[in-house]
């Protein structure tokens, strides 16, 4: 006879089941956690299924190769920044340096692994895949092109000298930002010296 199931057995917990799109970005959200962590070469199918508690096939059902994970995860991570500098720009569009300084706090207040993953794909340390160096490419061309607008109505210089300017400057705060990771600058210091370096720079 099959055994009488015991009065007080607790009911399997259900399993839950995700519609295509969250179970999509619930696979990104930890992709970007394994980026933070350990930084880009570690990002795999593989580890990826693991890190979700899934397979390689369903990872392959979302990512049809690596370099397509690589590049969403990298937009993944990007898109807030992106749209959080577009927003600052959009609040100040009479002064560069109040721009700046709104844009910057957002960089400023992610979590730290997140700020390296970024700056990785920003120095073109990510990793030697010919997708994130596309994507390092791309996400330039696309900060730069933020920026340029702003630079060139206070500084007057021509479209393409306002977008090469813009990427310079932004290479320096993320100057400041590995200063501030570092230690080597409190926040409050780098700030104020980023402050000081953009209206320098941004004096007709």
């Amino acid at each position: 006879m099959p055994a009488k199931p015991r009065a007080n057995a607790k009911p399997a917990p259900k399993r839950v089941y995700l519609s295509r799109d969250l179970r999509r970005q619930s696979l990104l959200e930890a992709a970007a956690g394994i980026v933070e962590r350990a930084g880009w070469p570690a990002l795999t199918m593989s580890a990826l299924a693991e890190q979700g508690g899934t397979s390689r096939q369903l990872i392959y059902q979302h990512f049809s190769s690596l370099d397509q994970l690589l590049a969403d995860t990298a937009w993944h991570i990007f898109n807030d920044t992106m749209a959080g500098t577009q927003a600052s720009i959009s609040a100040h569009p009479g002064s560069l340096r109040e721009a700046a300084e709104a844009a910057e706090a957002i960089t400023l207040d992610l979590p730290a692994g997140r700020g390296d993953a970024l700056w990785q794909l920003v120095a073109g340390t990510a990793g030697s895949s010919p997708e994130l160096d596309k994507m390092r490419r791309g996400f330039r061309d696309l900060i730069g092109g933020l920026w340029a607008t702003p630079v060139r109505k206070q500084l007057g210089l021509s479209a393409a000298d306002s977008k090469a300017y813009a990427w310079m400057t932004v290479m320096a705060f993320w100057g400041m930002r590995q200063l501030v990771r570092d230690s080597v600058l409190s926040r409050s210091q780098g700030v104020r010296l980023f402050g000081q370096f953009v209206e320098r720079l941004s004096r007709p």
